[in-house]
């Protein structure tokens, strides 16, 4: 039987940018693996937010390791960006390979998406004209007494794991649960809060001083625990992408939330994927941070003065 498979190279170009995927292997058995080559050209002075990859790509898909990004400049200006990512599946037939986003030039936010690419896992076959064995004669096991009383006294064991866990039931079963202590609500608006925090890590000037992760750190925290204030998201505990489809649910424009995403993303790059961002970076993503407070704040109503009490 033979099989035609689609898109096994990849390759998508921007404006000043190309992007290509490359899978080794059109075919594989179940549980083996593959690597998929991610490489990013862009022209001198273009930047790209290089996505961060967790445990699994889908559901069938999963990620076994992903080698760190190694940017190489070349001698004509343009800059190589790799990443190997080693992939298997544990079910067989066609799995599709999502799309890849690459985020070029913040400023513009130019996304630019690999096409899916098609994999065929097989299962390991069968040999089914083997040649059928007699049946063996039952093997007698001689009696182990050293792995009888082993078993003896793992069960042993665990019944008196039960017994101490229905002692302890009893004693503290009636005591009452100490309530894990909710963040309390600032008593000042979210966003003067976080405004003035920005403004203060930009006194800091972390990136300035080579210390981007710090920046990155620091700049992700506000934002996301302006979100929580703001919006009731738990964004501190959530990953980027929970963050973004809760703000989505909650009715956020979608030109408000596309900033946010790519400096999220990039802070991600730099606290998780050792990534260093350049200058212009760093300042488009605060910019991006102070542009999403500004066009998501709420103002206070006005107090009524006391002409307006008394009338």
């Amino acid at each position: 039987m033979t099989l035609f498979f689609l898109l096994v190279s990849v390759i998508a170009v921007a404006q000043d940018a190309t992007v290509k995927a490359v899978l080794d292997s059109q075919q594989i058995l179940i549980g083996d693996q593959i690597n998929l080559d991610l490489t990013v050209e862009i022209a001198d002075g273009s930047t790209v937010a290089w996505p961060v990859f967790q445990d699994t790509i889908t559901g069938q898909i999963e990620v076994v390791q992903s080698s760190i990004p190694d940017t190489v400049k070349k001698e004509t200006g343009e800059t190589v960006i790799h990443q190997r990512l080693v992939l298997t599946s544990f079910d067989t037939g066609f799995m599709v390979l999502p799309p890849i986003d690459f985020i070029f030039n913040e400023d513009s936010f130019q996304v630019r998406s690999t096409e899916p690419m098609l994999i065929f896992v097989s299962d390991i076959p069968v040999e089914m004209e083997a040649e059928i064995k007699e049946i063996k004669e039952p093997y007698d096991v001689p009696f182990n007494w050293l792995k009888w009383f082993y078993w003896a006294l793992l069960i042993w064991g665990i019944l008196l794991l039960i017994a101490l866990g229905i002692v302890l039931w009893r004693k503290y079963r009636n005591k009452p649960v100490e309530e894990p202590a909710a963040r309390p609500k600032p008593k000042r608006p979210a966003h003067e809060i976080a405004l003035e925090k920005l403004e203060a890590l930009r006194q800091k000037k972390l990136w300035q001083n080579d210390k981007v992760k710090e920046f990155y750190i620091e700049l992700s925290d506000i934002i996301r625990e302006y979100i929580e204030f703001q919006y009731g998201i738990l964004a501190l505990e959530m990953t980027t992408e929970e963050t973004i489809a809760s703000l989505k649910f909650r009715g956020i424009e979608e030109e408000k939330i596309k900033p946010l995403q790519a400096m999220l993303r990039m802070a991600d790059l730099a606290k998780f994927a050792k990534y260093k961002p350049v200058a212009n970076e760093n300042e488009q993503c605060f910019q991006a941070a102070i542009t999403f407070v500004n066009q998501t704040l709420v103002m206070p109503l006005d107090e009524p003065t006391e002409e307006e009490k008394e009338g």
